[in-house]
């Protein structure tokens, strides 16, 4: 691997900033003016660069969703109290209905509502959770306990995500899914939580309208659930440490929750982007460089317009990834592989735009060397490390070491483990298909108030005052990695056994066998 000598322009980087975050493009919410506006501005500045449509003759790929408002939530009647929506709960369904209830459902206590054989533990075993309402805790046993032999001890795993806790509720038939809420292990404050889950969510939709999955998707204040747990005689402090142990079983509350509201669902196409720089030598074989271009639109709320206009996060991922394909576009003597440059829909409401291009690829999934995936860059001053999330899962680590070094900078790992981020942004979604990917983030690592105060938050603006220089060294590693994967006959590879690197396995030998 080489230095990449690719001019990174400073003054393109910040117009594309403070386009995509200005008030003109709303926020940039799927199925709304917004996207319009961002969908026109990318496309046309694919066409610019000179880059070829990566979706056959277009630079679009259509991702059917439905956009579900919640509305008339009432209050939550659990274990003899009542809770209220927003300050107490949040809930939300998948389901495309117009009009959801929950009726004296059996309430149950799962632990962390995890089942993962190949961890020996199961919160589920010997419980039928059939129309059931399973309360949980958020993340893993491994953070609780800090012990490295427990899941990954203080890494998060996959387990641990909210995604896969409605995902495996579903799958043992309950009908309703409230997460407790902590700060330290959620890795964000309730106003996220709140923001996140109350307003216009969007979902992918099944041949069955989502039926198959949970009815409530909720997460639980830690307060409402401290008094939910005092009012039917147990002690929630106690639950929780056995939870984190081997050999938990769960806990029937001997109480029924009820809970209603209405949802106006609206059926449409949003839109992911994504131009190609075709290779000279092995077209069929992509490199591929993302941005999630989505944000949280604009919300009404007790007669105030609040535009979320999402700066870090994550016009500042996407105007990199212009500004490097149009520094690697310039480039005279091509590339031997395929170079695409993407922005999809849908990343804040569960990585949806990603999970239906992983599933619906321009090209199979064996021919994607790589894919790595830009999440809200440092805008402020050089630091002089690269953050890497997740530990012994691929090759791409040592790479990435390769790029830092040669600018004279280390790795230094997630400071923040048990969040995780890995799991979090779209490259996930192209590592559940096996693609060997990687996630290059730094919300608030060099600006500590960023997350309490900016994140998912109306205050995330672009600022004048953003000197860049993260911007100049990350785009330039990145750059020199592109060149390494585009000219190379490199093949990144998954390391630690996983069914990632099974699903790999599996595609590269179905491809050496045709």
């Amino acid at each position: 691997m080489t230095l990449s000598n690719a001019s990174i322009d400073l003054d393109v980087y910040r117009q594309h900033v403070k386009t995509l975050a200005s008030d003109e493009f709303e926020g940039r919410g799927p199925l709304s003016k917004g996207e319009e506006k961002t969908v026109d501005y990318l496309v046309t500045q694919y066409k610019k660069l000179g880059l070829k449509p990566a979706f056959g003759d277009s630079y679009t790929q259509a991702v059917p969703l439905a956009k579900i408002t919640p509305k008339n939530i009432s209050s939550l009647k659990i274990g003899g109290l009542d809770f209220s929506a927003g300050s107490d709960f949040t809930a939300r369904t998948q389901r495309i209905v117009n009009d959801y209830s929950l009726t004296n459902s059996d309430v149950v206590f799962v632990g962390y509502g995890i089942n993962a054989p190949e961890y020996n533990w199961n919160d589920y075993a010997g419980l039928d959770v059939k129309g059931k309402t399973v309360v949980m805790l958020v993340n893993d046993p491994g953070f609780a306990s800090k012990d490295p032999e427990l899941f990954q001890g203080n890494a998060m795993t996959y387990y641990g995500r909210w995604t896969y806790k409605y995902e495996e509720a579903a799958r043992q038939g309950a009908e309703a899914v409230f997460i407790i809420h902590e700060t330290m292990p959620a890795g964000y404050g309730w106003g996220v939580v709140e923001n996140s889950n109350s307003n216009t969510k969007f979902s992918l939709v099944d041949d069955n309208n989502n039926a198959s999955q949970v009815g409530v998707m909720g997460w639980l204040h830690l307060n409402a659930a401290r008094q939910l747990f005092e009012k039917v005689g147990m002690d929630y402090g106690e639950l929780k440490d056995k939870a984190s142990k081997p050999g938990f079983m769960p806990i029937a509350l001997n109480t029924k929750a009820s809970l209603g509201f209405t949802n106006t669902i609206e059926r449409a196409e949003s839109q992911n982007v994504a131009g190609i720089l075709e290779g000279t030598d092995k077209p069929e074989e992509w490199v591929m460089l993302h941005a999630h271009w989505d944000h949280l639109g604009k919300v009404e709320k007790n007669g105030q317009t609040t535009i979320y206009n999402g700066a870090v996060d994550n016009a500042s991922g996407v105007a990199g990834v212009l500004t490097l394909a149009d520094a690697l576009s310039k480039r005279e003597e091509g590339f031997a592989r395929t170079l695409m440059f993407s922005a999809f829909t849908a990343e804040e409401t569960g990585l949806l735009g990603a999970d239906y291009f992983a599933n619906n690829p321009p090209v199979p999934t064996s021919n994607m060397v790589a894919f790595l995936n830009i999440d809200g860059m440092n805008v402020n001053d050089d630091v002089d490390y690269i953050l890497q999330y997740g530990e012994g899962y691929l090759s791409i680590e040592d790479d990435l070491a390769t790029a830092a070094a040669l600018q004279g900078r280390t790795v230094k790992m997630d400071p923040r483990p048990q969040n995780g981020l890995f799991f979090r942004s779209d490259h996930f979604a192209l590592a559940k298909q096996g693609v060997p990917s990687i996630l290059f983030m730094s919300l608030g690592d060099t600006d500590p108030s960023f997350i309490a105060k900016r994140y998912h938050k109306a205050d995330d603006d672009y600022l004048p005052s953003w000197t860049l220089g993260g911007v100049q060294q990350d785009l330039s590693l990145i750059g020199s990695m592109l060149n390494y994967y585009a000219q190379g006959n490199v093949w990144p590879y998954w390391k630690r056994d996983s069914d990632f690197k099974d699903k790999r396995t599996l595609a590269m030998e179905a491809k050496e066998a045709k």
